[in-house]
């Protein structure tokens, strides 16, 4: 239900008058729930509006909007800090945001999602539930494994890790995260797992988890790429993206559990029924894992057998409910263009997969196109590339069909904008092997 003027005159906000023609009118406030909303809209806008999760997180302008802004895309969105991981409510903020725009503004002739990371995320939700709404969407960096697929992921690493390294350790949760975490889990998480590190009993063991979680070999953009016969290089790759790099997956899995269970109610993730020996064999680095093995004088049979007698973790039937608009039906009706660094370790990039294959299973493939860049690390794309990747959304919807979009195309197109590097590649990512959960 769009906000009625009224409303919207009472919200708290305010109108920054452009000093100069180049500068955007810049709207913001809050929505009822307490969470900031921020719109700007240059001079010479083209009708477009990118919207997305935590545009009105940053202080101050980042070089990628106002690449954008200059080239007369309106630019809106939200933050994360009231909503979180609930979907439903980030979904309502934003087309709350929306209809302040039309109410201040004008109505947009056309809206994109522009969403990383949780905002991809909540992008694709958002997409999902009120396609009447936009006419594309631009995702970078994000989850698309959906909420249930993501999470049993993200489950198997620390479960594995668990079962192999510490199984009677209770300060090392797998779910049920304490509310001091950051004090207390996550601290204990990171101490244990830099121990197993210097042994290599305790690195074959890690990469064995980071292999199941679908966790890179490259993560952390400090380093160059690890050679691909050497072990070790990779192994070491395989822990900063668990544990060992800037941002590594235990602390997520840490943090972003904590407040789904606590929004949710309960366990949303479950390994029942799970064979981690059939996962090792799928994963295309079952070799990998074997050389580490051998290494280490340990019998891989023996762990993987260790894991199939291991309890299971369920999940909760509210918990699951609660996460359902986070779980994707595939059936897009707008254009919707992925972009992924293959070096990702909290969106893995395999999760990729999960998302074409669920949208393929709908009869929906015309609708997409995923690219990827070599790039390490969570997110981190430059400007270049983000604004290329705007304009082929732009250019889908403009003229009804898309564009080339091949790694080639996407790198003479981000060359062209001349504002920051670009490094797209051709890519196929790995299976994502937790299956569609489609809906």
């Amino acid at each position: 239900m769009r906000i009625l003027l009224a409303f919207v005159l009472g919200l708290t906000s305010s109108l920054a008058a452009a000093q100069t023609p180049a500068e955007p009118v810049t709207t913001t406030g809050s929505l009822p729930d307490g969470t900031a909303y921020r719109i700007d809209v240059p001079a010479n806008w083209n009708g477009t509006v990118l919207i997305g999760l935590d545009y009105a997180a940053a202080q101050r302008l980042s070089p990628t909007s106002s690449a954008l802004l200059a080239r007369g895309y309106a630019m809106a969105g939200t933050t994360r800090l009231v909503t979180g991981w609930d979907v439903t409510k980030s979904i309502a903020n934003q087309l709350a945001t929306l209809d302040i725009l039309t109410t201040t503004r004008r109505a947009p002739a056309r809206v994109y999602v522009l969403g990383s990371s949780l905002g991809a995320h909540t992008g694709a939700a958002t997409i999902q539930a009120h396609p009447e709404r936009f006419q594309g969407a631009v995702l970078m960096c994000g989850g698309l494994a959906g909420a249930v697929g993501l999470w049993d992921s993200k489950l198997d690493a620390v479960f594995v890790a668990r079962t192999l390294l510490a199984p009677a350790e209770a300060s090392l949760p797998v779910i049920a995260i304490p509310a001091d975490f950051a004090d207390t889990a996550r601290p204990a998480w990171l101490k244990a797992l830099a121990a197993a590190q210097q042994t290599p009993v305790g690195r074959a063991r890690i990469a064995l988890a980071a292999v199941i979680g679908h966790l890179p070999t490259w993560s952390d953009p400090r380093k160059q790429q690890p050679d691909p016969t050497d072990v070790a290089a990779l192994q070491n790759g395989l822990y900063d993206s668990l544990a060992g790099g800037p941002l590594p997956l235990i602390g997520q899995a840490m943090s972003s559990r904590y407040e789904i269970e606590r929004r949710s109610g309960g366990n949303i993730s479950s390994n029942v029924g799970i064979d981690y020996a059939d996962l090792l064999g799928r994963s295309g680095q079952a070799d990998l894992i074997a050389a580490l093995y051998r290494l280490a004088n340990l019998d891989l049979q023996t762990d993987l057998a260790a894991l199939a007698r291991a309890p299971r973790v369920s999940a909760e039937a509210r918990a699951r409910t609660w996460v359902a608009p986070g779980v994707w039906n595939g059936r897009l009706r707008v254009p919707v263009l992925t972009v992924s660094g293959i070096g990702d370790n909290i969106s893995p990039v395999a999760g990729q997969d999960a998302y074409q294959r669920v949208v393929d299973a709908a009869g929906s493939s015309a609708m997409l196109r995923q690219t990827y860049t070599k790039t390490a690390g969570h997110c981190g794309f430059s400007a270049a590339e983000t604004v290329t990747a705007v304009e082929a959304m732009h250019a889908r919807v403009v003229s009804g069909r898309w564009g080339e979009t091949s790694a080639e195309a996407m790198n003479a197109a981000a060359k062209a904008t001349g504002v920051g590097e670009t490094r797209f590649i051709p890519y196929k990512p790995a299976e994502f092997m937790r299956g569609l959960a489609a809906r």
